[in-house]
């Protein structure tokens, strides 16, 4: 029992001596040892960290879901929305993609302001059906969740808030999120079997 317990103080002794510590006060870190954090990867280097959400026709049925998918040039808040806006390349056109954003969609302003984010839009949505108005906002939802501490979505038309459809249709003038969307978002979860009855 003793060589055990002398071993046990031995790893704990050497494990502790390995592991990092906080520093007690900011020091300088030299430059050989710095990364380059303030530059933004372009070209080769860029692996389409930007997401945008388009439509995917799932099943026989062609219910239509949202499939995340890569936009390398986006690096701006301003720069993934108007990404969302140009929709499906040629690629993602030929595999199904498409998008309920209409093509005369304009955005006016987009502003963050803690975890949420206000958009300004001309009226286009007006000429949307009900369900194309839905899948359109949560494109738009999803898409702007993937800005760094974007939560909630405040979108306003010519400057002045407007109620709009949750995922099952109930109007709400609050601030929207992906939560609204139930459903909506493709998964690779397998579907949990059934329960025995």
């Amino acid at each position: 029992m003793r060589p055990t317990l002398v071993l046990v103080v031995a790893v704990v002794l050497v494990g502790g001596a390995c592991s990092v510590r906080e520093d007690a006060r900011p020091r300088v870190i030299p430059v050989e040892q710095r990364n380059n954090v303030n530059e933004i990867a372009t070209g080769e280097e860029a692996e389409g960290a930007s997401r945008i959400y388009l439509l995917s026709p799932v099943g026989t049925e062609e219910q239509i879901q949202l499939r995340s998918v890569p936009r390398n040039e986006a690096v701006s808040p301003a720069d993934l929305l108007a990404s969302l806006l140009r929709g499906a390349n040629e690629a993602e056109t030929a595999a199904g993609l498409s998008t309920a954003i209409p093509a005369d969609l304009e955005i006016k302003s987009a502003r963050t302001v803690g975890t949420r984010l206000t958009i300004d839009i001309n009226d286009a949505f007006n000429e949307l059906s009900d369900d194309g108005l839905r899948q359109a906002l949560a494109q738009l939802v999803a898409t702007a969740g993937e800005i760094d501490q974007v939560q909630q979505v405040r979108l306003r038309v010519d400057g002045e808030n407007q109620g709009w459809p949750t995922g099952d249709g109930v109007l709400t003038d609050r601030p929207l999120t992906i939560y609204d969307y139930p459903g909506f978002l493709e998964t690779s979860q397998p579907a949990f079997p059934s329960l025995p009855a």
